[in-house]
């Protein structure tokens, strides 16, 4: 889920494989250019027009559209927007049927909404195609459950994944080696200081360095308060996101496995008393923390930890913005108890082609080129997320950016959100209910019971969900 705070790019790391990349044009490395493909610039003259999230990951897009100009005689017109705007430009647009888009990059959550109302564009005959989709391509290569989870409905492929975020957990490695902070926290827990790999850690350590102005912390005295944990808990999709990763943690969910509401389920009423008992040693303003704010306390140096995305960390690690620049870690998600599974929330967009488009070879071309392994590593090496296995596997770009291993890793056993038509709706009955809690003006007890019923009459007629 791209949604995000708006990133700094990392500037060009000068490796072998972008010298390689600068003297082979990446359309025509990925196997196909448009005079190979399909006659000789066969779509010279014709304008894309393009909407998606105001992001890094958008502004790099912008900055490699020269080149696919160059090879293909395709011009595209790029309209960046905050996530809200974006869904909201995309619907209206498809419902009037104007084709003011070709092509968008589409919240994944919303391919349910989007698939069955016949606004998009299914592209298996595309990828079934060798002369559109040649083998060097490389299918394979994309990031199988992130291709699936983010562009597969009901059997049918309707575009590629545009940006790879996942949820992990970030902490203040500096502050976790520290061998004072390390003696006094044996001392407190009796057990070693290191990364959380239980939620009960987790809050023990959210409790530990949470400290007042005056206070030590990592031998120095505090000119501020500090606080052990962030968290997003204003009502929004933020705190959805991060609600997810421990309704999952404990068993519980927004459907169970025959497709019924558990909402106010006791592994559900578990979890949240959990995220509740958390912001004891939050930030006095959790209550208005999104994404934004969360990279932002990590940035002025002010908490120790937090679940969040992955794709904030270049942010966190820029130091002409950050004061924790090359101080973090990056780790699992914790779990509820030790032998519990591993979870990762999933949030990513999609390069979709709207139905009503009169530009759609051409938008194929496009989103084909985009995912082409050069530009992927282009891409990567200017700050963004690539959907490429072998882009992430790069040794250069793993030294260069510290989270991109556990980025990989949590991809691997993320979990979607449900991408069913009534998203926008079931989304907008819990982050009411979730912020309430949050705020402590419900008990999680009360606050799930009410997105239940909430749900159930968003839900009415649509139950058991048979496809999540």
């Amino acid at each position: 889920m791209s949604i995000r705070i708006k990133r700094r790019a990392w500037p060009c790391v000068a490796t072998a494989a972008l010298v390689a990349v600068v003297a082979c044009p990446s359309y025509l490395a990925a196997g196909a250019s448009a005079q190979t493909s399909a006659g000789a610039h066969p779509y010279a003259g014709v304008t894309l027009n393009f909407i998606g999230e105001e992001t890094t990951q958008t502004d790099i897009l912008k900055k490699l559209l020269p080149e696919f100009t160059k090879e293909t005689g395709i011009k595209v017109n790029i309209e960046e927007a905050p996530y809200d705007t974006v869904v909201q430009k995309e619907i209206l647009d498809f419902s009037t049927h104007k084709a003011s888009y070709d092509v968008e990059s589409m919240p994944y959550e919303y391919l349910g909404s989007y698939a069955e109302n016949g606004y998009i564009q299914p592209i298996d005959s595309y990828l079934n195609s060798p002369k559109w989709t040649p083998a060097s391509f490389d299918k394979s290569d994309i990031i199988p459950k992130l291709w699936m989870d983010a562009s597969n409905w009901k059997g049918k492929f309707y575009g590629f994944p545009s940006e790879s975020p996942v949820m992990m957990m970030f902490y203040r490695q500096d502050l976790f080696s520290n061998p004072a902070e390390k003696k006094a926290f044996m001392a407190k827990y009796h057990y070693p200081l290191a990364p959380a790999e239980t939620l009960q850690q987790y809050s023990d350590i959210a409790q530990f360095f949470t400290r007042k102005q005056g206070q030590m912390l990592a031998g120095k005295i505090l000119t501020h308060n500090f606080y052990g944990v962030a968290t997003a808990a204003k009502r929004h999709i933020a705190t959805f996101c991060e609600w997810l990763n421990y309704a999952w943690d404990y068993g519980g969910g927004i459907f169970d496995k025959q497709g019924n509401l558990i909402n106010n389920s006791a592994e559900n009423k578990e979890a949240l008393t959990y995220w509740v008992g958390l912001t004891k040693y939050a930030p006095p303003g959790y209550t208005t923390y999104t994404w934004d704010e969360v990279t932002s306390a990590f940035q002025q140096g002010i908490v120790a930890e937090a679940i969040t995305w992955g794709d904030t960390a270049s942010a966190v690690e820029d130091p002409s913005q950050s004061k924790v620049a090359g101080e973090m870690g990056y780790a699992d998600i914790p779990k509820a108890s030790a032998s519990g599974p591993l979870v990762a929330h999933y949030g990513g967009w999609s390069y979709v082609i709207n139905r009503d488009s009169q530009n759609k070879d051409a938008a194929y071309l496009f989103m084909r080129w985009a995912l082409s392994g050069n530009v992927q590593l282009q891409l990567a090496e200017l700050g963004g997320l690539p959907a490429r296995t072998s882009t992430f596997e790069d040794k250069a770009l793993n030294a260069k950016f510290p989270y991109w291993k556990q980025e990989l890793s949590s991809l691997r056993i993320s979990t979607p959100r449900p991408r069913i038509p009534q998203f926008g709706a079931i989304a907008s009955d819990l982050e009411l209910g979730l912020s309430k809690a949050l705020a402590h003006e419900e008990s999680p007890s009360t606050a799930l019971d009410n997105v239940q019923k909430a749900m159930e009459q968003t839900m009415k007629g649509a139950l058991p969900v048979t496809y999540q």
